[in-house]
């Protein structure tokens, strides 16, 4: 019975480190008993989990080198008809001559635009991007965000407001605030001109919130979970241009940081808020 106990234990911790990611050594002193074939089973699950581990591990690194390779490829004719487009705009060209020009270059920004989000898109699906977390001023990452899209507020005549409660908190300054640039730039795009816009930080028992209000077009009733989906676009967007991928990601970064977004339809407008974990590393 002490035997079989001991037998049983030892099972159990292989077990243990099985689930634990390690690799088990053959117990040849049990070859012949029961406890022994149901040993030797085990170790075939830990050398089949290993086996795929490291399966994985090289389909990522592939995929990781294809990204990159994507990436290299695209970028590099893009980068040529961005210098070729600057050269056209210092020649003297005739009025539909520019016409054409600037269509040319509207249509490189958005090809721009698609391929640094695809390649984003990529990242995050096989986990390629990191997030490091560190207690930073929130009120220098919002600030930073709101110089980003100070032109096309400018543009339109929106002024954003910004009003901080809470100011350290635990957060990637450079992805989030790529998080926050992307909901600002889309309240000024789906607001009208002399519109307003207010970014709040405040805590709560458990979270630091961010909230990103405007009095714009709003979404419709039942797409509060929708606008999170990979290239969805709210009904009420059809006569803008965009692609349906910015919030997407932004929801992408968030989760990383063990935070959620949620948003809030009200009768002009709506409110996005991130949601981040008080002191958690």
């Amino acid at each position: 019975m002490l035997r079989r106990n001991k037998e049983l234990e030892g099972i159990s911790a292989a077990l243990e480190r099985v689930f634990g990611g390690e690799k088990i050594e053959p117990a040849i002193a049990l070859k012949d008993s029961l406890s022994g074939k149901i040993y030797h089973q085990i170790e075939r699950i830990s050398d089949t989990f290993t086996y795929r581990e490291e399966a994985l591990t090289r389909e990522r690194d592939e995929i990781k080198e294809l990204v990159s390779d994507i990436a290299h490829e695209l970028r590099t004719p893009l980068t040529n008809i961005e210098t070729y487009v600057q050269l056209l705009k210092d020649t003297d060209l005739t009025r539909e001559q520019q016409k054409y020009l600037q269509a040319i270059m509207e249509a490189e920004q958005n090809i721009q635009f698609l391929t640094e989000s695809f390649i984003k898109m990529a990242r995050f699906e096989i986990q390629l991007i990191q997030i490091k977390k560190d207690s930073c001023d929130i009120e220098s990452t919002i600030l930073k965000s709101i110089l980003q899209v100070k032109k096309k507020a400018e543009a339109k005549n929106i002024t954003i407001a910004l009003k901080i409660q809470k100011n350290d908190i635990l957060h990637d300054k450079n992805w989030l605030g790529e998080v926050i640039v992307n909901l600002l730039d889309n309240s000024i795009k789906y607001s009208d001109s002399d519109a307003a816009i207010q970014i709040k930080a405040i805590e709560n028992n458990m979270f630091s919130e961010i909230i990103v209000e405007d009095w714009g077009r709003g979404i419709l009733p039942g797409e509060e979970n929708l606008i999170f989906k990979r290239f969805y676009r709210g009904k009420n967007t059809k006569d803008t241009r965009g692609y349906g991928i910015g919030l997407y990601l932004s929801n992408k970064i968030i989760h990383l940081h063990d935070g959620f977004m949620k948003v809030k339809r009200k009768s002009r407008g709506m409110e996005m808020s991130i949601f981040l974990p008080n002191n958690k590393t």
